[in-house]
C-alpha cells in the first residue's frame, strides 16, 4: 500500500472516540463547531481521515499527558486506581493506564509496583521519602475495600447494599419487582451452566412502568464489569426475554453498545454505595482522594430519575 493510499484510510466516529479515549459525544462536538473536517456518507453517517485522526491523537494525548503529570505532581504519591478515578469523567480507565505507561516509557514520572500496588510519583522525588505516605493511604483505601457489603433487610437478603438501594430506586421510579436472583420467568429458564453450584442469576426482573419486563444487574465496583460477566447478563436476558438493564457505577465504553444493540440500556451511578455505618472521617478522607464513596439510606433522587429516563427510552425500542 502506497504511502498516499495509506492516509486515505476513514474511521467512524465511534472508532475514532474509542481510540482517541473522548465520548462519542465530544467527537461529535467537534465536527459541529468545525474543530475538524469530517465527511458525511449519503446514510448522513460522518466519516473521519487517518490524517485528522493522527492530528487529534495527538493534540489530545499531549493535553491528557499534562493533566495526568500534574496530577502527580500535585499529590506526590498517587496509586493506578486513583489515578483512573480522578480522570474517569475524561478517559477511560484503559486509556488513563495506556497514558501512564507511555509517560514511564518517555522518562516523564516515576513508578514502582509497592503494597501489591503500582504507584506513581514525580521525577524529582523517591520511593524511600514517600513510601510511609503511600502505606497510609493504602491503609485508608483498605477501609472501603474490606468494608463488609452484605445487607439484609426485613428478612430479605442482598449480596450488596447497592442491589437494596437500586431496587428502592426501581419501587421510585414506577417499577414493578417481580423476581429477586432468578434465572427463571414465564414459565422459562436459562441455565448458563452445567457444573455443580448456582448457575448465574439476574439481581432482579422487573416490569417497567409502561410495560414490559427487564432483567437488571446491579455491580458496584470501583472497576468496570468484565466482558465475560457482561456476556453472561445478556445471554440471560435473551434466554428470558427480557430487554437488559444494566446498573452500575461505571462501564467500558463498549458495554453501553453491547446493551444498547439488545434493546436495553446501561444506568450509571458513578459513586461506591455503602452501607450506613462506614466511619465518616475516613469517608471524607477517601472523598478527598477522589474516591467515589457514598452512603445512602435511602435511593438519590438522581438514580431514580436516570431509571425512570431509562424506563421511558426501552419502552420506545
Amino acid at each position: 500500500m502506497g504511502e498516499s493510499e495509506r492516509y486515505r484510510e476513514w474511521y467512524t466516529t465511534g472508532e475514532v472516540a474509542k481510540i482517541l479515549g473522548v465520548s462519542f459525544r465530544t467527537v461529535k462536538r467537534w465536527i459541529y463547531s468545525g474543530k475538524i473536517e469530517a465527511t458525511k456518507t449519503a446514510g448522513g453517517h460522518y466519516r473521519i481521515s487517518r490524517e485528522v485522526l493522527e492530528r487529534l491523537r495527538s493534540e489530545v494525548g499531549e493535553r491528557s499527558a499534562e493533566d495526568i503529570i500534574k496530577f502527580i505532581d500535585e499529590r506526590e504519591i498517587v496509586y493506578l486506581r486513583e489515578v483512573q478515578l480522578n480522570f474517569e469523567d475524561k478517559y477511560p480507565h484503559y486509556e488513563t493506564s495506556n497514558k501512564l505507561n507511555l509517560l514511564i516509557t518517555q522518562k516523564r514520572v516515576n513508578a514502582i509496583f509497592e503494597y501489591g500496588r503500582r504507584w506513581f510519583f514525580p521525577l524529582n522525588s523517591n520511593w524511600d521519602s514517600l513510601k510511609d505516605r503511600a502505606k497510609a493511604k493504602l491503609d485508608l483505601v483498605k477501609v472501603y475495600e474490606t468494608y463488609e457489603r452484605e445487607f439484609e433487610k426485613d428478612g430479605v437478603k442482598y449480596q450488596d447494599y447497592s442491589e437494596y438501594i437500586v431496587e428502592q430506586a426501581m419501587i421510585r421510579a414506577g417499577y414493578t419487582v417481580v423476581a429477586k436472583d432468578s434465572y427463571y420467568f414465564n414459565g422459562k429458564a436459562c441455565v448458563l451452566q452445567s457444573s455443580r453450584g448456582r448457575p448465574p442469576d439476574l439481581d432482579f426482573i422487573a416490569e417497567l412502568p409502561d410495560g414490559g419486563y427487564a432483567g437488571v444487574q446491579v455491580k458496584n465496583r470501583v472497576e468496570y464489569p468484565k466482558p465475560d460477566v457482561v456476556e453472561i447478563f445478556i445471554r440471560l436476558c435473551q434466554g428470558l426475554q427480557l430487554r437488559p438493564l444494566l446498573v452500575v457505577r461505571q462501564a467500558h465504553p463498549m458495554t453501553f453498545d453491547v446493551v444498547r444493540k439488545q434493546n436495553g440500556r446501561v444506568v450509571v451511578f458513578k459513586q461506591i454505595f455503602l452501607k450506613p455505618g462506614f466511619p465518616r472521617e475516613t469517608l471524607d478522607a477517601l472523598r478527598q482522594m477522589g474516591i467515589p464513596v457514598a452512603v445512602y439510606r435511602w435511593p438519590p433522587d438522581y438514580l431514580v430519575r436516570a431509571l425512570k429516563d431509562a424506563a421511558v427510552a426501552v419502552s420506545k425500542l
